[in-house]
């Protein structure tokens, strides 16, 4: 990776951090530049304006996230195994009390930017895809239990996640989290 590379890279990390813990509008570019180290005219170098900013910030959450499921299904054929995997990606923020990307930025959703809300809508309907797909062959291979369409499951069960993040975050106990996920997995077993 090229000099350029790390420096944009590092940006984003920066940017997601801050999303992560403050929100999409809680911040600017002189924060970011604070952080790394660098002026905020060589942030606006690779992010001409905000909205580029948070554009390629989801859509590298997306491709991460396609990325983390692909490595999910290569690697574990149990589909509770997988979904234990798939609690762990969001259990990750949790453990330095933030949320994922995705729940800040859909807190900000009203003022993000076509693409910002398109990225992010993205993100969501590839988790919820895979949630179904995974819910439908657990319960057709005998490794999952639950009643009606593996649709809704998956969005419960998502809107689950995303509020267990919440309380752990607002309680600033990871507990909370961990007991809202094993309640999950224990009502599908």
């Amino acid at each position: 990776m090229n000099k350029n590379n790390n420096t944009a890279e590092l940006i984003l990390d920066t940017a997601q951090a801050i999303v992560q813990e403050f929100g999409f509008n809680g911040f600017s570019y002189a924060h970011i530049a604070e952080k790394v180290g660098i002026r905020t005219a060589s942030i606006h170098y690779y992010f001409p304006n905000k909205e580029d900013l948070g554009e390629a910030l989801i859509m590298r959450y997306y491709s991460n996230f396609l990325a983390s499921a692909a490595r999910i299904d290569a690697e574990t054929q149990n589909n509770l195994d997988k979904l234990r995997k798939f609690i762990l990606l969001y259990e990750g923020p949790v453990q330095v009390y933030c949320t994922c990307l995705s729940v800040m930025l859909s807190t900000d959703l009203a003022s993000l930017s076509g693409k910002v809300r398109d990225g992010v809508t993205q993100f969501f309907s590839a988790n919820l895809a895979w949630l179904e797909r995974v819910l439908e062959e657990g319960r057709a291979e005998g490794q999952l239990r639950f009643q009606g369409e593996a649709e809704v499951q998956a969005h419960q069960f998502m809107a689950s996640l995303q509020g267990a993040q919440l309380l752990a975050r607002s309680f600033r106990d990871i507990s909370r989290f961990n007991k809202i996920a094993d309640g999950l997995l224990s009502a599908l077993a």
